[in-house]
């Protein structure tokens, strides 16, 4: 693999993206219900909205396959720690804080990684007719949701928020800057 640009276009995009109102909430409830791969999510709907090249169903299974060693070995279990670090426990000590910002801020440099690879993989795919986002969501692979019961409302609401959000990157693209660019 060739060096990375941890500072490209989709980088920028899912930063501009994740700051629109309701984009961050909306990635945590998909994230937390319906254990969704957030980086592959953005991939697609930058894939989407910003190149004009929609993933198809091939698409996702094949990005799902180049990122899914690196996201289970790194950005899944820093997060698992981070999780764990958070609410006050019994043995802890208080400056428990400490490491959990340090751990969040290696969990954000992983996921900066991903994005990185993910990028590097749109630039080296063939466009061809790809498939909406809802459509998209219900092929990423999910991680393992370990019995978890999910909240059919809330990933709703989380989908219509992101759509929203998408309907602020089509206006903002058509603007004389591309949207993630700088």
């Amino acid at each position: 693999m060739s060096k990375l640009d941890l500072d490209g276009q989709l980088w920028r995009f899912a930063l501009e993206f994740y700051a629109l109102p309701g984009v961050a909430e909306a990635c945590l409830t998909l994230q937390d219900q319906a254990d969704v791969d957030v980086i592959e999510l953005l991939a697609a709907i930058y894939a989407e909205r910003v190149l004009l090249q929609p993933l198809s169903s091939e698409d996702v299974a094949d990005l799902h396959r180049q990122t899914a060693e690196w996201r289970g070995a790194t950005v899944l279990p820093l997060r698992e720690i981070r999780r764990v670090l958070k609410p006050p426990r019994d043995g802890f000590p208080e400056e428990r804080h400490l490491l959990r910002e340090k751990v969040k801020a290696a969990e954000l440099l992983a996921e900066q990684i991903q994005l990185a690879i993910t990028e590097q993989w749109l630039g080296q795919r063939a466009a061809k007719s790809g498939l909406s986002i809802r459509e998209v969501f219900a092929l990423i692979p999910k991680d393992d949701a370990a019995g978890q019961p999910r909240n059919e409302r809330a990933i709703g609401i989380a989908l219509s928020a992101l759509e929203t959000a998408m309907e602020h990157v089509i206006r903002n693209c058509g603007n004389s800057k591309k949207f993630g660019d700088q």
